[in-house]
């Protein structure tokens, strides 16, 4: 199963299903990109195999038994870069998403996701970006509570272009720098400039940093 190559993204599978685990090991194999290094069924082994090898990716069920986000998150920050994409079902709970998010879950994946959109988010997650399907992030962004021009949150007064703030609220719902670009038709490189202003304007190193302050701040309901 594994391809001895640095530049792949090391991934790991954490599902109590064996079944469904394994085709899912099978669908990001056929990538080139990607090699599934473990599928690993219980908590037990996913924390054996940490402390083993360094990854890039886990892909974590939210039916593992015992999962503990933050022992788990815990477990993963070990290793140096590596991001977790959670896998739930369509019965999920908006506290979950939203807590995942300000705990550092970099991912979410609903379990009858298209073969190409779990590769995708594999990819992306790996280059940093926040990902979750806009359906997700739709039940839990509130699109009419966005102010303009000058901000007032709390009592700090944050002074952000129409665009940064059309920026931000389109990162808050989960899209990328490259979707962000095409719904704003300016170039990647643009949406990337402005959201380095916005990081510095409100004192934000991420994009993990910035779904949370939306949080803190009454931007994500």
């Amino acid at each position: 199963m594994s391809r001895k190559n640095s530049k792949l993204i090391n991934t790991i599978i954490a599902c109590p299903h064996a079944i469904y685990g394994s085709g899912l090991a099978k669908i990001l194999s056929e990538d080139k990109k990607i090699d599934v290094v473990s599928v690993v069924s219980t908590l037990i082994d996913l924390i054996d195999f940490s402390k083993q090898k360094k990854f890039d990716i886990l892909l974590l069920d939210v039916e593992l038994k015992g999962m503990n986000l933050n022992k788990i998150l815990s477990l993963v920050n070990k290793n140096k870069n590596a991001k977790v994409i959670l896998l739930i079902d369509e019965n999920y709970s908006e506290n979950l998403l939203i807590n995942g998010i300000r705990s550092g879950i970099r991912g979410y994946v609903q379990k009858n996701v298209e073969a190409f959109e779990l590769i995708q988010s594999v990819k992306a997650v790996n280059d940093g970006e926040l990902w979750a399907e806009r359906k997700l992030m739709g039940k839990v962004v509130d699109g009419s509570s966005y102010p303009t021009k000058e901000v007032n949150l709390k009592g700090q007064i944050y002074d952000l272009t129409e665009t940064e703030i059309k920026i931000i609220k389109l990162v808050l719902t989960g899209m990328t720098n490259k979707e962000i670009a095409d719904e704003l038709y300016i170039s990647e490189k643009t949406v990337k400039f402005h959201l380095y202003k916005v990081f510095k304007k409100l004192a934000l190193k991420n994009r993990s940093e910035l779904m949370l302050f939306g949080f803190r701040n009454g931007l994500i309901s």
